[in-house]
């Protein structure tokens, strides 16, 4: 992996032909699509605000485990290793990751946060406004900084007068603090039904807090010592790009993969879908698509690797 800091220095303007891809985010998606364009000999640059790629995935509860087997969810150009079994390991994606960018040699640059992306001031390309002062203008940007952005915690009524513990399921790591406690585990998607694996009790969905307990739709009224919302998250990206005009009314891009939003050419996204496929094997159908589409559409105006 090639930490090239220096191509995340404050830059002056750019020869519209020298110009990279910068891909938002080094988790799985990124990283896929930084190999795909760099096998079709186009510079991409990973920005990560994390010191580490893959971060969203060292932040994932210990337990936890992929739901599609190991040969599903290798990204293109490097197999999953067989000593990771058929159901692959949080600890074991995160090392993976980390062998997917050194071995294809991917230019990545942490400790760097993009706030704001917009159209270049020369009107080719695009203006990425990034942490310490940072402007740097790609040819092509792809966003990547995916599904699960930022936890998403409803705001029940009440919810500030519970007492006990609250917490969403993104700072869940282990059982071993709860151990003697009542839990309430609230959502019952794949990341609640696995935290609560070990509860013997289904309830009704959480309505309100009052008087130290919640809610449930039922009325009736429990009071757990703690409550664990597994309530999904927002994808964020109303501030970086929903000034452009490509989210819906939901946050969520209006264009995924290979096709560009209209009347923002060059502007891809990648991870911000949720297929019953499994999401690392989207992400490598994704990561071609967007190559694909840059090498096709946009590949005079991106610089290209020496060789």
């Amino acid at each position: 992996m090639a930490d090239s800091t220096a191509s995340a220095a404050p830059q002056g303007p750019a020869h519209p032909a020298d110009r990279p891809v910068y891909v938002i985010g080094a988790g799985p998606g990124g990283l896929a699509v930084a190999h795909a364009l760099r096998a079709r000999g186009l510079r991409a640059v990973v920005l990560e605000r994390a010191d580490h790629v893959g971060s969203s995935w060292r932040r994932h509860y210990d337990r936890l485990r992929l739901h599609t087997t190991r040969r599903l969810s290798a990204l293109p150009g490097l197999p999953m290793p067989r000593r990771f079994g058929r159901w692959v390991a949080r600890d074991d994606v995160v090392r993976y990751l980390e062998k997917y960018a050194e071995h294809h040699q991917l230019e990545i640059v942490t400790g760097v946060e993009v706030f704001r992306v917009e159209r270049a001031r020369d009107g080719d390309g695009w203006l990425l406004h990034a942490s310490g002062g940072r402007e740097l203008t790609g040819a092509a940007v792809v966003v990547a900084t995916g599904h699960n952005h930022t936890p998403r915690l409803p705001d029940w009524p009440g919810r500030d007068t519970y007492t006990g513990e609250l917490r969403h399921a993104a700072e869940y790591r282990s059982p071993a603090p709860y151990a003697g406690r009542d839990v309430l585990v609230v959502g019952v998607g794949n990341t609640g039904a696995e935290i609560a694996v070990d509860l013997v009790e289904v309830v009704a969905a959480v309505d309100a807090f009052e008087d130290g307990k919640a809610v449930l739709a039922d009325g009736s009224r429990i009071a757990p010592d703690a409550v664990i919302a597994a309530t999904g998250y927002r994808r964020g990206l109303e501030g970086l790009v929903g000034h452009l005009g490509v989210l819906d009314g939901t946050g969520r891009p209006v264009a995924h993969g290979g096709r560009c939003p209209a009347g923002a050419p060059g502007l891809y996204f990648t991870g911000f879908t949720n297929p019953i496929s499994g999401m690392l094997r989207e992400l490598a159908i994704d990561a071609g698509r967007i190559a694909g589409a840059v090498a096709k559409r946009q590949a005079g105006r991106v610089s290209r690797l020496p060789g």
